[in-house]
């Protein structure tokens, strides 16, 4: 992962709002001025911001360009010495503290204590809250075998208290590095990995779902497969908010027109925008394809061969 260079930031942002014919995802997000999601990938106010404060330049950058952006981290402390910046950001700036199912206990395991502690968080959330500026909270990762239902019902509960209406849920992203990461730590790595698996995760999401929607919560998640299939999203992204997308011709948008009983042959005709294979869409919303989850995965799509028919419920 390359370090920001904030002049070629800057300039990459500029050339972007300019580009009269744009042909790839990053192009049209540039183009469209499509919401930054700051920290996705990792912790921009980490100790070493202190020294080099290469995530304030950025900052300052969006914050001149009146981009929109949202910052995820867990190190508010180190965040809140920006807080001139993103005040003065009042609808364009989304506040995203992370904060996982576990709370004191993550913190303790999975954090060591090297981040903000979880109620000061919580009070930095309710700080920014009263100046107006709108609260997202990060909830990932669920860990199916770590975390329960009750840790996630009561994470839902402090939220609601500190009157936090969006969080987000997913479950993990199992690799070499973080299972040699677990054992580390002495967590059940097996169990772990077994309870991840989609057919012991799909009916703890079912569950976290309906928790949510029982505090009024909306829950932001990216596993349309898992997901009720009744549900619709309130949000178009993981982050459990709206924010503009760089393209119309994605899952998320095709399942909520399939929801709206919306015939499939329009919804490739309302959503195509030039990004992206248009007949392997066509196979993904169809039921059809091995590359990816389709459609049929979700449950929202069946192929049925009846007099060379085919029929979508």
């Amino acid at each position: 992962m390359n370090p920001i260079d904030p002049e070629d930031l800057k300039r990459k942002l500029q050339n972007g709002l300019k580009n009269p014919n744009p042909k790839s995802g990053l192009a049209w997000a540039l183009k469209r001025k499509v919401t930054v999601r700051f920290g996705n990938k990792i912790d921009p106010f980490q100790p070493i911001e202190e020294t080099y404060k290469v995530s304030e330049a950025a900052l300052r950058i969006l914050s001149s360009l009146k981009w929109p952006y949202v910052v995820q981290t867990r190190n508010t402390y180190r965040f809140i010495q920006y807080e001139e910046i993103v005040v003065g950001d009042m609808g364009i700036f989304v506040f995203q503290p992370i904060i996982s199912p576990g709370a004191e206990m993550d913190w303790e395991i999975l954090e060591r204590k090297r981040t903000t502690p979880i109620k000061d968080r919580f009070k930095h959330i309710q700080m920014f809250k009263k100046q107006g500026v709108k609260v997202a909270v990060n909830g990932e990762p669920f860990i199916p075998g770590f975390h329960t239902i009750k840790m996630f019902e009561d994470m839902i509960k402090r939220l609601k208290s500190a009157g936090v209406k969006n969080y987000n849920t997913y479950n993990f992203h199992f690799n070499d590095f973080v299972a040699k990461r677990l054992l580390a730590i002495k967590l059940d790595i097996e169990k772990i990995w077994e309870m991840n698996q989609d057919k012991n995760w799909k009916p703890i999401l079912h569950q976290l779902c309906e928790i949510a929607n029982k505090y009024d919560i909306i829950l932001g998640c990216p596993d349309f497969v898992n997901v009720p299939k009744e549900r619709k999203n309130e949000t178009n992204t993981c982050c459990g908010i709206n924010v503009q997308t760089p393209t119309t011709y994605n899952t998320h948008t095709w399942r909520n027109m399939l929801l709206a009983g919306i015939p499939i042959d329009q919804i490739i005709e309302k959503t195509w925008d030039g990004i992206g294979n248009k007949e392997e869409g066509l196979k993904i919303l169809m039921g059809e394809g091995e590359k990816m989850y389709t459609m049929a995965d979700a449950g929202l799509v069946e192929k049925k061969k009846n007099k060379g028919v085919l029929f979508w419920f």
